[in-house]
């Protein structure tokens, strides 16, 4: 038996090594989702990387696609009320996106920012935001964000926002994350086995919790 045990590993291992870039490229694609170009009521921008996924908004903004961008506030950085206590500030992230878009030719009476309270996380941005989208009338929008992030928000938002808000995964194309490559990357490899962790926490607890915000109205 334990010859055979040594032999089924020893065969297990050869085969993963013969195989790993294949299953690495499978496990890094999995993460993306990108579910194409649509017309939409909103463009809604997930709170986190800067200037990727508002480049890809904008884009979308003057393909015609939608006539508004709707920001999330992310939660406040360590230090940011010791260093505005010293006299000094820094544009949140928010605030970066709207000015960006804004030198990029979209006018900011097309673009909204949910000021209602700050995103600590992904499922806390979607709390936040879908009730302002309800509130807005708004039934369908396009979800942009990095690709590594895609599958994950896409599951989070869709869960709080129920059947009552078409939602649409537009994983920008300026996000370098290459699934074919992203193992030979150390700074990569911690970004995808984090990503992989948020996801499985996501699988078994947020998609299957109700939240007040698909309940009410």
């Amino acid at each position: 038996m334990r010859r055979w045990l040594l032999a089924f590993l020893f065969a297990s291992g050869g085969l993963l090594y013969v195989f790993r870039q294949s299953l690495l490229t499978r496990a890094g694609e999995f993460l993306v989702i990108d579910e194409g170009r649509r017309p939409a009521d909103a463009i809604v921008v997930v709170s986190g990387s800067v200037p990727d996924r508002i480049l890809e908004a904008v884009d979308l903004y003057h393909a015609g696609l939608s006539s508004r961008i709707v920001l999330s506030r992310e939660g406040e950085p360590p230090g940011l009320d010791a260093l505005r206590a010293k006299g000094a500030t820094m544009p949140e992230r928010h605030d970066l996106n709207r000015s960006i878009a804004e030198q990029l030719g979209v006018p900011p009476s097309a673009i909204a920012v949910v000021y209602d309270a700050t995103a600590s996380s992904t499922v806390g941005e979607a709390e936040i935001v879908v009730p302002y989208l309800r509130q807005a009338r708004i039934r369908s929008i396009l979800l942009v964000t990095s690709k590594l992030h895609a599958r994950r928000a896409g599951l989070i938002f869709r869960a709080v926002a129920g059947d009552r808000i078409a939602l649409t995964v537009c994983a920008s194309h300026y996000d370098p994350y290459d699934p074919a490559t992203w193992w030979q990357h150390r700074a990569m490899v911690r970004k995808v086995v984090i990503e992989y962790q948020k996801l499985v926490i996501s699988y078994l607890w947020d998609r299957w919790r109700a939240p007040l915000t698909s309940r009410d109205n």
